[in-house]
């Protein structure tokens, strides 16, 4: 529902009139994520992954570990319910890719993540932050929006994913 909402109000910055401002805010990053593959035998690949908590205290997280169609991710899933900020946490899975799809530039591996944000300090930042949100108006648009999505209890997604190399 977050994209949803952002990617309306993108839209709707769009279809304003070529002089009209299509300036808008987003909220500071609450989330950072990174993942290794770390090694590869034949058809099996092992990776690491990691969230960190950039604003506040992140809750009922919800992690995905995902690939092309034909591969297969060992687990599928895990969950954290709560991630202070400044902490990370690390993650190991593996993927079964068969070698066909492997050497397919296009063949990927996903870590996606959902997650509850902490509302209060993201709302906090951006009303303490008058430099990046310099204009009242955006500032205020920004803040209504995130309010509604605390009120509503809307998870966050984010994703980062891994290409295949091309074999040589």
């Amino acid at each position: 529902m977050t994209i949803m909402r952002f990617l309306t109000l993108a839209v709707a910055f769009m279809a304003l009139p070529a002089f009209a401002s299509q300036e808008f805010y987003v909220p500071p990053r609450s989330i950072e994520l990174k993942m290794t593959q770390m090694t590869a035998k034949g058809e099996n690949y092992q990776f690491t992954a990691e969230i960190k908590s950039l604003i506040g205290s992140l809750r009922d997280i919800k992690v995905y570990y995902e690939a092309v169609d034909g591969a297969k991710c060992q687990p599928a899933s895990a969950s954290v319910e709560v991630l202070a900020e400044d902490e990370t946490r690390k993650f190991t899975f593996s993927v079964r890719i068969p070698e066909k799809l492997a050497a397919e530039p296009q063949s990927w591996v996903r870590f996606r993540v959902e997650y509850l944000p902490d509302y209060e300090t993201v709302k906090s930042r951006i009303q303490a932050d008058s430099v990046s949100y310099s204009d009242i108006s955006l500032r205020n648009q920004l803040l209504e929006i995130v309010e509604k999505n605390r009120a509503a209890k809307v998870h966050a997604i984010d994703a980062i994913r891994h290409f295949s190399k091309k074999k040589s």
